[in-house]
């Protein structure tokens, strides 16, 4: 089936040219995301956890690095999409510290418009989580929007749930980590902390099997709309 994106993304990437130097914007036209009824039972439908890490944590100005996202069913990992972004801009020195990615790892790093179709399109269709959701999307709207498209998921925030479901003193990654004897592959990248977003994720479902259907998990939606 055609992507509503197939005919109208323009790359327009000057050979021999440094990305830093030259950044042109992309026009992704087009909306991409997901829809479903709240009778649908989460554990039937594909489950997108997804992660950026970013140069900032001001949505409206923060830029991706890094992407990440691994496509579930019924639980079961059956697909997963990563990539660095060069942001088109030097990094702050706190993005080295917390995520140990630098500006020599992202020199040769694709621009995002060059990728965020393909994420977009990993993404379409399918229920959306995230670890602090109202972070995540706000950047992927943002994000898109400034590429020339929008969008609107179905996304799912586990921070939410986990304010509400588990009992520990604090909900971060590193403490819901710790509650449930998990380790990371790599903390503060994307694919890493969504490995234990996972194992989080489908802890707190086996621990409240109440919440079958996306009616269930209704009060921890992350609202998406047009900016």
């Amino acid at each position: 089936m055609a992507s509503p994106f197939q005919n109208s993304i323009f790359h327009k990437l000057l050979s021999g040219r440094s990305a830093r130097q030259v950044a042109p914007i992309a026009i992704m036209g087009g909306v991409s995301g997901s829809t479903f009824a709240p009778s649908e039972k989460l554990m039937n439908l594909p489950v997108v956890i997804f992660d950026f890490e970013t140069t900032g944590l001001d949505v409206k100005t923060a830029r991706i690095i890094e992407i990440g996202a691994i496509k579930y069913r019924n639980g079961v990992e059956v697909a997963r999409y990563s990539t660095l972004v060069n942001p088109g801009q030097k990094l702050p020195p706190e993005t080295f510290g917390l995520t140990g990615i630098n500006d020599e790892m992202l020199d040769n790093a694709p621009l995002l418009q060059a990728v965020f179709y393909d994420f977009h399109e990993f993404f379409r269709g399918c229920v959306g989580v995230a670890h602090n959701a109202e972070f995540d999307c706000g950047v992927m709207m943002h994000e898109s929007a400034r590429l020339g498209m929008s969008c609107n998921y179905h996304v799912l925030c586990s921070l939410k749930m986990a304010r509400t479901l588990v009992q520990c003193e604090r909900k971060n990654l590193d403490s819901l980590a710790a509650h449930y004897n998990l380790t990371f592959e790599s903390r503060h990248r994307s694919i890493g902390d969504i490995l234990v977003t996972a194992d989080v994720l489908w802890n707190m479902l086996k621990e409240h099997p109440e919440l079958q259907t996306l009616g269930d998990l209704a009060p921890y939606q992350e609202t998406m709309g047009q900016l």
